[in-house]
């Protein structure tokens, strides 16, 4: 693994919660570097209504800066809230000088300097230029311009934000190959990194599954991951609806945004349990409880580009796996039914039950033994380290900018 680097990754969503593809490969990284995690920075419209409602006090307004985590050498910063983004003309170029600034200081207290910047989504192109950069990195895990439910105006804004950010980056790393090509358009800068799994946690979990909750009988057909308008809820509840004598166990945080009626719908059925997130260590044996896994997106130009964690974490405990069919699912089509619509997933989580076996469970493990978060990283580090070489050896794109790759940060 490459190692004595500072990162400074933005992140689209606080580090707490649910992890997803960055937690995995930061955590690790941090074994051997240093990295800094930039939790989503204020909007100022959000700071004023917190302000309105007293949910926010003039005191908070200054509160921000590095929080450490319960890893070492992976520390959190918070932008403060008075250095909010967003405001008039006149406001916005004050509010990124204090933001910078703050930044700024915040790593020359930890004693980084020419750190790998890793932008995540669209929306950080603004900080593009925050700090200088020994390498640029976008950092690619869903297509966001093909969230359901975004107006026109906001889906042409983020388009218009990507592209400066795809011109800006030195690496592209996307997790899929539709992501590549949307992002990287043919371009050497844009690699594959797939999801993975915790492939070792996932099958010694086997050993010790949790218990299943109250209320909750067997089979159990499993769900991880966000609960919102990305999953086919309608076809759910219809199958939940037909066959009461299974239970069905939804893990993750719910976002109803333009699903509230499917939702209920859902939740008003006594064999649906909705039990909210868990802490990543409780996952592999919460899904070792599961007799099969579920991935039951909706297919839109979304899922078309997505790389379910769960389908490797499903696979690497050994489950049968029920899934939608996107594209990310076809590699692993020997181990995975693929269904369409309420009567085949009916019928696939049926016939995943009945022909289940220990053979096939082994065959199911074996077939992402080698899709571990480890050996992602591996080739991680090669791509980075290549690209640093290059770097090093002077080979600076067209446009670069004299000095900033290996100017250090300083007032």
């Amino acid at each position: 693994m490459i190692s004595d680097l500072d990162i400074v990754y933005y992140g689209p969503e606080p580090w707490a919660g649910m992890w997803r593809n960055r937690h995995q490969l930061l955590s690790r990284l941090a074994r051997a570097n240093r990295v800094l995690y930039i939790e989503p920075r204020p909007f100022l419209r959000a700071v004023i209504r917190g302000l309105r409602r007293g949910v926010l006090r003039a005191a908070d307004l200054t509160a921000g800066g590095v929080v450490p985590s319960s890893l070492d050498n992976l520390w959190l910063y918070q932008t403060p809230l008075y250095a909010a983004i967003g405001g008039g003309p006149l406001w916005r170029p004050l509010a990124r000088m204090l933001r910078v600034r703050h930044l700024r200081q915040a790593l020359r207290k930890l004693g980084m300097s020419r750190p790998v910047v890793w932008l995540s989504h669209p929306g950080q192109a603004d900080a593009r230029h925050d700090l200088p950069a020994c390498l640029r990195i976008y950092h690619v895990v869903d297509e966001y311009l093909g969230y359901q439910g975004m107006d026109a105006g906001l889906r042409a804004w983020l388009a218009a934000q990507e592209e400066q950010i795809i011109a800006w980056a030195d690496l592209i790393i996307a997790v899929t190959p539709e992501l590549v090509q949307a992002k990287g358009r043919g371009s050497p800068k844009a690699y594959l990194l797939p999801n993975a799994a915790d492939v070792d946690a996932f099958h010694a979990a086997l050993a010790h599954p949790a218990p299943l909750p109250p209320g909750v009988s067997r089979p159990v057909l499993g769900y991880v991951g966000l609960i919102s308008a990305r999953l086919d809820l309608a076809g759910l509840a219809e199958v939940a609806a037909r066959r009461p004598g299974w239970s069905w166990l939804l893990v993750g945080d719910v976002v109803d945004n333009g699903c509230q009626a499917e939702l209920a719908r859902l939740r008003a059925l006594p064999n649906v349990h909705l039990v909210g997130a868990r802490p990543a260590n409780q996952i592999p044996a919460i899904v070792a409880s599961f007799d099969v896994g579920l991935i039951p997106y909706r297919v839109n130009e979304e899922t078309r580009h997505a790389s379910p964690l769960k389908l490797y974490e499903y696979l690497a405990a050994g489950l049968p796996v029920v899934s939608s069919d996107i594209p990310a699912v076809r590699e692993f089509a020997e181990c995975v039914e693929i269904a369409t619509g309420a009567d085949e997933m009916e019928a696939a989580i049926e016939r995943a039950l009945r022909e289940d076996s220990l053979p096939r469970r082994l065959a199911r493990w074996s077939s992402v033994r080698g899709h571990s978060w480890d050996a992602r990283v591996q080739t991680l580090s090669e791509i980075l380290a290549g690209a640093l070489r290059a770097r090093t050896e002077g080979q600076a794109r067209p446009g670069d900018r004299p000095g900033t790759w290996h100017q250090a940060i300083n007032p």
